[in-house]
């Protein structure tokens, strides 16, 4: 069984924090750009879902928007909660009860509306959470978003063997790190790392095996904004 996961973190999302779940107008020029390279290099998929946040699926909807315009069209998707991200404002509220002295926590509080403390906030949050501190404070503890992720790589697994070609998920940083850092066996602090590096509408890469195991074969790709002029699209947040 050969089959190629296209994983897809979503276009940039909503600028402020009360309506983050959102694809601004730059995300939503990151996934056209993300489908016009795909139809100029011939890609095709198999499959398509993503999971049930708004971000998610208008960057979904926009790519397969594109296949359309271009004769292409993708079958329909599908709408999976394993794809959900978790909630940064469960996290944050997690934090202030067990840590509300955190700097990086105070510096967010003080100014929500300020981007640059979202990423020190979130990195304190999420190592907080991996270690079991949030568990009693967040809807859902770390253990269960782990199970969330494991349940995730069975159902790609079945989805693999249903449709035997590429199959294409639209997700979030927090998902897809987790994926990452479960195939590759590594410690829950890796993920926060590799969630924080992960850009808007970036590409991972999976390859299935023949015993049914993922292995990454690409990460934080940007083939679609690869020119120097294009260095202003690439955002975090």
């Amino acid at each position: 069984m050969r089959t190629t996961l296209w994983l897809v973190r979503h276009g940039q999302a909503g600028q402020h924090p009360e309506a983050y779940d959102q694809l601004s107008d730059l995300g939503q020029l990151q996934s056209q750009r993300l489908a016009a390279h795909w139809l100029a290099h011939e890609q095709h998929f198999a499959a398509c879902c993503s999971g049930q946040l708004v971000r998610q699926q208008r960057t979904l909807a926009t790519i397969r928007e594109q296949f359309a315009t271009a004769g292409r069209p993708l079958t329909e998707p599908s709408e999976w909660p394993e794809l959900d991200e978790y909630r940064f404002d469960a996290l944050v509220r997690g934090l202030v009860e067990v840590d509300p002295s955190e700097p990086a926590l105070q510096a967010l509080l003080q100014s929500p509306t300020d981007r640059r403390h979202w990423i020190p906030a979130l990195r304190a949050a999420l190592l907080a959470w991996g270690e079991g501190r949030l568990d009693a404070h967040v809807p859902e503890p770390y253990p269960q978003f782990r199970q969330r992720i494991e349940r995730l790589a069975e159902r790609l697994r079945e989805q693999a063997r249903a449709t035997e070609g590429p199959i294409l998920a639209v997700s979030s940083g927090g998902v897809i790190s987790a994926f990452i850092q479960q195939s590759l066996g590594a410690p829950a602090a890796a993920a926060v790392d590799l969630n924080l590096a992960l850009r808007n509408s970036a590409v991972v890469t999976f390859g299935l095996d023949s015993a049914g195991r993922w292995h990454l074969q690409s990460f934080n790709a940007l083939p679609h904004l690869n020119e120097p002029a294009d260095r202003n699209l690439w955002t975090l947040i």
